[in-house]
């Protein structure tokens, strides 16, 4: 991305040998040829109803429901090297020793470096194949392995053997996968009790599994869950033998990698009903022998199920178990998957960056399917969304529909406690929250920043100003006071809802709900007048500083909230709303209204006892009591206290460095002393703070480029690309966090965390720095495509270990912020209170050779492709705006300034009638 680049060049390469290369044209599918020989890969496979699982280049990996069902063995990254179960095929032929399509025989393992087999990996959107040859057998296989569109809860695997001999062969397929069929904690908790728990049962066509009960020491429960593999040849046959148990197909002694059915031949025991009841079971199975004649193939359909209703599996197997359905199957998921990632594509000077950045489009949708808990890297393995990870998700379904997004948006809400503070996890059905996964009573102080922000852009695609008025319950548990105290009188009977002083529902507007978390982290700080850090922010590795911890960055995040929304009532006034209901209780934070004891917010001590008099307000019930507030009054109040945070952190907490470098300090440790500034000649600098001061405008145009300016010199990593978190701590400081006990360079402790560095290029293109927001990401990309060093698949991996080696592969929210950024910053394609703004800062590179550059986008349910033409190759990204088309028409626009136009949203629709609506701009 740093030059122009052509069809088919990759970009950042550092000379070693790429991992990946992608398809020819236009099809963003990709190779990795050998992928095998590269440790910790594996590839997200997932679909509406929720089934999931990942796939690694041996066919490894698990498959599941939930956390409480799945079929295979939970398997995390470290294992997936030690692990020999895989979904294994072996090919059996005559005089030869058993051939594994994964390359998962022990034979074969032992030559993988002396004498390896051709292997290749293919991908595409919800699909991953592998292929396999043995040049000496003369044999190959293909694997194709996906989880169908739609709502079943199945996986499908296609294995397609040739014989690439020109003589006819003998052969036989036997297939074979543990089914593990439990809940994920019983890996270790009670494996043995759980598997006796298990009847086991021989289908038509395979093995299903059906566990008794569901095992919970508070409490147990019938299970209803059915676990289940079935198999047919292409033509729906049945296979003529099936082991079910574990110990019969491997044999007294054997393993997976070297069962004894396979390798001696043997055939299952005759089995009797109930014998194999309450032992590990495995769904195993050996087709009839058959006779491949030169260049001849054929095909083995394997289906892997969960469902609480046995019928289904019957319908599943009729639905895929024969080629001709399951590959109807495949043609509508890959169907379904390039509608999908397509609803944002890019065409620019360089269609390696183009056909990346489908890829994490794809990513995003695995994020928000597999949340932090479904992957072998996962952040924190028992299910459920975190909140501040949810409203990040959410950023990017806005880019795509944003008004599907709206009954999500409503139900998260409910999640938001009357103190400001929230529920941590959210469940899997509406309403159901969670105070924290491991049950340890805190409050982040960054979670009530996220909702402000992403409402007031979902406001600015949408104008759905009406959300701001639905009425919606706050979630009531023990923790009051922002989990600093218990309420002695609340226990699970009482439920988890506000209620008034008459103990009836207390519902406020969702504006209310965003309104309280914002105030109620303007009075929450510490001794330096700044916020309290509590738990943590969002480094959650700050994690130790709970007493006198403060966080400048996310004061700085709150006052930009309190902004933004004065400038959403300033709106909602000139379209005549004139005042806001608000519960009484609320009104004691707006200490600028009328009538009200005004607050010095220069004296810490002050903020603190109002913010307490409110929690003693609001610690049981409230009074239900609301009452209206003008706008004037209310804005005016907001704009003061966002006033104060950013005259507070410029002139407080500014370090200025020789050589006109600067930057603020980010933390105040459980001392109280500033974590960041000059230390015995030694600098530390945080990047997650400068990135907040930025974005949210906290730091002006000079003090931004001294930051860079610093960051260059103090975060940027020896090898050119991308900045670092921080700079080592040298000691184990226990009042900062556990972040002063990792290893330098990985995670939050000065590793290159991408999100970061995204977020960065977005706040630098807020400030107008176009050409070093694009650096940025320019470096991100190229981290990302040198895959000969970053050892990962197409996207962005969470962050880079020394050597620039990706880690948490698809556990992030980089993906959302960086197609958020480079759809409405770097393309400039935004909705300014539901009118269409245009604003593209795109350096020369993005172009092609005819100076064009475009990006297809949803607005407001239109579909657009907004093209971009330079006139005259003006290579700076500060464009004018010389002339715009809608669908071959001239519309009515406001050029907001030379870069800027803005069009209305009713010109936009009278002009936008086709299912795909070309923009075209003209560039000076």
């Amino acid at each position: 991305m740093t030059a122009k680049k052509r069809s088919g060049e990759d970009s950042g390469k550092t000379g070693n040998k790429p991992l990946w290369h992608f398809s020819s044209g236009t099809d963003i599918s990709f190779e990795a040829p050998q992928a095998d020989h590269t440790s910790r890969l594996y590839f997200p496979l997932m679909n509406e109803g929720g089934m999931k699982s990942w796939v690694s280049p041996e066919l490894k990996g698990y498959i599941c429901k939930d956390f409480g069902h799945y079929l295979t063995t939970p398997t995390v990254t470290e294992e997936i090297h030690r692990t020999v179960s895989s979904r294994n095929g072996w090919v059996s032929i005559k005089g030869k020793q058993p051939w594994s399509i994964t390359g998962m025989s022990a034979w074969q393992k032992a030559n993988k470096w002396s004498n390896p087999e051709k292997s290749t990996v293919r991908a595409h959107p919800g699909l991953f194949q592998v292929f396999r040859q043995n040049d000496e057998m003369r044999i190959s296989a293909e694997s194709t392995v996906f989880i169908p569109s739609g709502k079943d809860h199945v996986e499908l695997m296609l294995v397609e053997i040739q014989n690439r001999n020109t003589e006819a062969v003998d052969l036989d397929f036997t297939y074979a996968l543990p089914i593990f069929g439990r809940h994920a904690d019983n890996f270790r908790d009670h494996r043995q009790v759980t598997t006796m728990f298990q009847r086991n049962f021989t289908i038509p066509q395979g093995v299903r599994v059906k566990p008794n009960i569901v095992h919970d020491e508070h409490g147990h429960a019938p299970n209803e869950m059915n676990y289940f593999i079935a198999a047919a040849d292409g033509n729906g046959n049945a296979p003529e033998k099936t082991w079910i148990t574990m110990k019969d197909f491997i044999g007294e002694g054997g393993t997976l990698d070297n069962p004894e059915a396979v390798f001696k031949k043997l055939d299952p025991p005759d089995y009797k009903e109930g014998e194999v009841d309450g032992k590990e079971a495995i769904g195993a199975f050996r087709f009839a022998p058959v006779t491949l004649r030169g260049g001849e193939t054929i095909r083995y359909i394997i289906i892997h199920g969960i469902s609480e209703n046995p019928g289904d599996i019957e319908t599943w197997i009729e639905k895929y178990g024969q080629y001709d359905r399951l590959a109807e199957s495949l043609k509508k998921t890959e169907k379904w998957w390039d509608e999908y990632i397509h609803s944002i594509n890019i065409q620019s000077g360089d269609p390696t960056f183009d056909k990346w950045s489908s890829w994490v489009i794809y990513q995003i949708k695995s994020r928000q399917v597999f949340g932090n808990s479904y992957l072998p890297d996962f952040g924190y393995g028992r299910g459920g969304r975190g909140w501040r990870d949810l409203w990040q998700d959410l950023l990017s379904i806005f880019l795509v529909d944003p008004e599907s997004a709206r009954d999500e948006i409503l139900n998260s809400f409910k999640g938001v406690r009357i103190d400001g503070s929230n529920a941590t996890i959210i469940g899997t059905k509406p309403g159901e929250f969670i105070a924290d996964r491991n049950n340890v009573p805190r409050s982040w102080c960054d979670h009530g920043a996220w909702p402000a922000f992403v409402i007031d852009f979902y406001l600015q695609q949408t104008n759905d100003h009406q959300i701001l008025f639905e009425p919606l319950p706050y979630w009531k548990d023990q923790f009051t006071s922002r989990s600093k105290v218990i309420d002695m009188q609340w226990d699970h009977h009482s439920g988890n809802w506000q209620r008034d002083e008459n103990e009836k529902l207390y519902k406020g507007n969702l504006f209310e709900h965003i309104l309280i978390q914002q105030l109620s982290a303007f009075f929450h700080v510490g001794e330096h007048n700044i916020l309290l850090l509590e738990g943590a922010d969002w480094n959650d590795t700050y994690d130790m500083a709970r007493d006198r911890g403060e966080s400048v960055g996310f004061y700085a995040f709150y006052g930009r909230n309190l902004s933004r929304l004065a400038l959403l009532l300033s709106h909602l006034k000139r379209m005549g709303i004139e005042k806001v209901e608000l519960l009484e209780e609320v009104t004691l934070l707006l200490d600028r209204l009328p009538e009200k004891t005004i607050v010095d917010y220069d004296d810490p001590k002050a903020k603190q006892d109002r913010l307490n008099s409110y929690f003693e307000k609001v610690r049981k019930q409230v009074s239900g009591k609301k009452i209206p507030v003008k706008m004037d009054d209310l804005i005016a109040d907001l704009r003061e206290k966002s006033d104060h945070i950013s005259s507070l952190l410029r002139d407080q907490e500014w370090i200025t460095v020789e050589k006109g470098e600067g930057f603020f300090n980010g933390h105040y440790d459980n001392l109280g002393q500033a974590i960041d500034g000059i230390n015995d000649k030694e600098i530390q600098m945080d990047l997650t703070t400068q990135v907040m001061t930025i974005m949210h405008k906290v730091s002006t145009e000079s003090q931004t480029a001294a930051i860079m300016r610093a960051a260059e010199n103090v975060l940027r990593d020896e090898n050119g690309l991308g900045y670092r978190l921080c700079r080592p701590f040298r000691e184990i400081d226990l009042n900062i966090g556990r972040l002063t006990g990792f290893v330098y360079g990985y995670k939050e402790h000065g590793s290159k965390w991408m999100q970061q560095n995204i977020m960065l290029s977005y706040g630098l293109f807020s400030q107008g720095f176009s050409q070093l927001a694009f650096d940025v990401i320019s470096q991100v990309y190229r981290l990302c495509a040198d895959s000969g060093t970053s050892r990962i698949f197409p996207g962005v991996p969470s962050y880079f270990e020394p050597g620039d080696r990706g880690a948490y592969a698809y556990l992030t929210g980089s993906s959302s912020w960086l197609i958020l950024t480079i759809t409405t910053q770097l393309f400039g394609i935004r909705g300014n209170f539901g009118n269409l703004l245009i604003e593209p800062q795109l350096p020369e590179n993005m172009f092609d050779d005819h100076g064009n550059a475009g990006i297809s986008c949803s607005f407001r349910g239109m579909r657009l492709h907004v093209e971009y033409w330079i006139e005259d190759n003006n290579p700076s990204p500060a464009y004018t705006i010389k002339a715009i088309r809608i669908n071959d028409k001239t519309p009515q626009f406001d050029l907001i300034s030379p870069g800027a136009a803005e069009v209305n949203f009713d010109e936009l629709s009278r002009l936008c009638t086709k299912s795909l609506n070309e923009i075209k701009i003209k560039l000076n």
